[in-house]
């Protein structure tokens, strides 16, 4: 039986259309997110969901999972779940809550399977303290790229390509 072991709250200084771009934008996690991902193979997507393997650091001595994300828009939530190997059984559940038109709260829920409540309090931390930086990476690129769409400089597509739009996008400006 999963175990709720924290929870994560915050407002993001990013609009939704920003965060769910980036909910759906899988091939960031290595470029940005490289302390925690160093590859990811993508296995099926959807409009409301997507499904990859992910190998994570350190290079010798990777550890794998395959994960999901399933969306649901309309109620402004999506499910992160580990299916397989390292975490399997955990899911996140992320709720958004615009505040104004760039501007938008989250909250965060950690679940996960524990054995003891000492396990769930180290766990609960644990995703607390990843989270926060992948959020505050996430942040960092979704205004960067909502200043690049207001300066003319790429378009406001609904998946940013590849390439070097990623780099370009974690760059200050």
């Amino acid at each position: 039986m999963l175990t709720l072991v924290a929870t994560y709250r915050r407002t993001i200084h990013a609009s939704l259309e920003r965060i769910w771009e980036n909910v759906r934008d899988w091939e960031h996690l290595p470029w940005l997110h490289r302390a925690f991902f160093s590859q990811i193979t993508l296995l099926e997507e959807t409009s409301t969901s997507w499904r990859a393997r992910v190998v994570m650091p350190p290079v010798t001595a990777p550890r794998e999972a395959l994960v999901e994300v399933e969306m649901d828009q309309p109620q402004a939530r999506y499910w992160s779940r580990t299916l397989t190997e390292q975490g399997v059984g955990g899911e996140i559940l992320t709720k958004l809550t615009p505040v104004k038109e760039r501007e938008t709260h989250i909250v965060v829920e950690f679940r996960g399977l524990v054995a003891n409540p000492q396990h769930a309090e180290q766990l609960g931390a644990m995703y607390l303290r990843l989270y926060e930086q992948l959020w505050d990476e996430d942040e960092r690129m979704m205004m960067r790229r909502q200043g690049l769409i207001d300066a003319g400089r790429i378009g406001s597509e609904a998946k940013p390509k590849k390439n070097n739009r990623t780099s370009e996008l974690t760059q200050q400006p």
